[in-house]
């Protein structure tokens, strides 16, 4: 049988507050602007986005935009900005 020290149970407790802390992070979905609630907004799914948000189409990401192509990830879609799931 395994014997547990008081230093691998305060290993332990330390492994359980980090991921506590972790979890409790702001997502990136908190911190970034949601789409907003326009008509041409509502009912979008992610491949949509590119539609207008691609390089040279009428509104362009920044240039400082990460290149990603999971918006929902980042960003509310505006039936979730109001508080809806």
């Amino acid at each position: 049988m395994i014997t547990l020290r008081r230093a691998d149970w305060l290993f332990a407790g330390a492994v359980v507050l980090v991921i506590i802390g972790v979890s409790l992070l702001p997502s990136p979905r908190d911190r970034n602007p949601a789409m907003p609630a326009t008509p041409e907004h509502r009912g979008l799914f992610e491949k949509d986005c590119v539609r207008c948000h691609a390089t040279g189409q009428s509104r362009p990401l920044p240039e400082r935009h990460p290149g990603r192509q999971d918006c929902f990830r980042c960003h509310k879609g505006p039936d979730m900005a109001g508080g809806k799931s």
